[in-house]
């Protein structure tokens, strides 16, 4: 875990660092606090074409989460668990979906005083009509941006922000060298243990709720857009996720039995 620290910073210093910080060693030990952020995916594609993209946004399609496959998802999940340590909406980039602030009463209807964020490039943040503006101060919506190496017009944004009593955030750098380099091991040799405890970001920021299902890395969540890009079959195997709609009956995963293709969590190679 020690080790990991000099990446963090590498990756993600700004004015964020100590909140940063506290969330990954918070996260880390989970058991400490009992508490877990969780990401949905709104939109798939993405207005960026990031190289090292780990959500695989570049290379879907234009694709938009229904509202009701969401208020499905999180109404269930509100009857699993009300200890959340945040519930962030994201994609791909999340302003390209047209009723994206129709979420955001949906998330307050389940889980009513949960952090609720919307993770944002920011590049289309200023473009946003006022009814935007006014969902997310009713609905306490926190606006995080992260900074990519494009040009954003942070004077406006404070002004929106200051105008509308919604708090934005910014994380990251705009440096390209806060971009990580994630290969992929095709053959699936790798120990899926070893390579968890190597990943930077395996300390909780990457959990993610798709159809029904919770993953604890957004790779194995989003990788189907890499299958159809590259023709490959990486499975999604019931180790890889919890089935949400299962837990009462204390089923884990996908009730399939283990895949006998090889595993999304053993592909992952880190340097």
């Amino acid at each position: 875990m020690i080790k990991n620290i000099p990446v963090l910073l590498k990756t993600y210093i700004s004015p964020q660092v100590f909140r940063d910080m506290y969330l990954f060693f918070v996260i880390k030990f989970k058991r400490i606090t009992g508490l877990f952020p969780v990401e949905f995916h709104v939109v798939e594609h993405c207005n960026l074409n990031c190289k090292g993209c780990n959500h695989f946004s570049p290379l879907a399609g234009e694709e938009f989460l229904p509202l009701e496959n969401f208020e499905k998802d999180i109404k269930r999940l509100s009857e699993i668990t009300k200890k959340l340590y945040q519930i962030k909406l994201l994609g791909g980039e999340p302003l390209l979906h047209p009723r994206l602030t129709d979420f955001l009463p949906v998330v307050r209807k389940y889980f009513p005083t949960t952090p609720l964020q919307i993770t944002t490039n920011g590049i289309l943040l200023t473009r946003q009509p006022e009814q935007f503006w006014l969902d997310c101060r009713k609905n306490n919506t926190l606006i995080s941006i992260s900074q990519y190496p494009v040009k954003l017009d942070k004077k406006q944004i404070k002004q929106l922000s200051k105008k509308y009593k919604v708090r934005v955030e910014y994380n990251g750098t705009t440096g390209e060298n806060r971009f990580c380099r994630l290969p992929l091991d095709i053959k699936g040799s790798q120990n899926i243990k070893k390579s968890f405890r190597k990943c930077v970001i395996s300390w909780g920021c990457c959990v993610t709720i798709r159809d029904g299902k919770l993953f604890n890395c957004c790779i194995a969540a989003h990788i189907k857009f890499f299958n159809e890009h590259f023709k490959q079959n990486l499975a999604v195997c019931e180790k890889d996720y919890v089935d949400i709609y299962a837990l009462n009956n204390n089923a884990r995963g996908g009730g399939g039995g283990i895949s006998p293709q090889r595993e999304v969590g053993a592909i992952f190679f880190f340097f």
